[in-house]
């Protein structure tokens, strides 16, 4: 039992660390007073600081993600507890214990979980859906934000090619879950 518990914690605390709130801090800024929607990550860090700052933060929210579901397929060979690690990591990216439950969206820890498991549907999923991202001008498509349209898009692409590759039903819904963990960090 011990052995199925601990990827999970592991998880949660490996996503808790604040890769943006320490990168703002090193550079004197104080995320937690400049953020005004209440969510830091490398959205954020990219206003207030700089691109190669976001580019370290957002390099190390992909790789917490891809780091502990890595770490608990090693550990563990049952699907079930690898989606509750890699759901875990993005919920303490969301609600880090280091930031008292506080935290960004969640974006691209779950890209990094996402492209550890599910590697060819989220390639594929890259493929056709990073070159409208960029020509499409406008900051919101059928009212929703343009980075959250094509976030959730992403999502559901990824579940579909994932069943379409025979991947199994536990790890094909693992977009879908993260989808709502992310949507759930915006209603919170």
């Amino acid at each position: 039992m011990l052995e199925n518990i601990f990827p999970i914690i592991f998880s949660y605390l490996i996503g808790s660390i604040p890769f943006s709130f320490i990168i703002a801090k090193l550079r004197r800024v104080d995320l937690r007073k400049r953020v005004g929607n209440g969510q830091i990550g490398a959205a954020a860090v990219k206003r207030n600081c700089g691109l190669f700052p976001a580019i370290l933060a957002g390099t190390g929210d992909f790789s917490k993600g891809t780091l502990a579901v890595f770490i608990a397929k090693k550990l563990v060979h049952q699907d079930w507890i690898i989606i509750l690690s890699g759901l875990a990591v993005l919920f303490g990216h969301n609600w880090s214990i280091f930031l008292k439950f506080w935290g960004g969206k969640g974006g691209l820890v779950s890209m990094g979980v996402l492209f550890y498991l599910l590697t060819l549907p989220f390639l594929l999923t890259s493929l056709y859906l990073v070159t409208p991202f960029f020509i499409i001008k406008k900051k919101e498509i059928f009212r929703i934000p343009k980075t959250s349209f094509f976030n959730h898009l992403g999502y559901l692409s990824i579940t579909i090619f994932s069943f379409i590759f025979n991947f199994s039903f536990t790890l094909a819904i693992l977009p879908i879950l993260c989808s709502l963990v992310i949507i759930l960090k915006k209603n919170y």
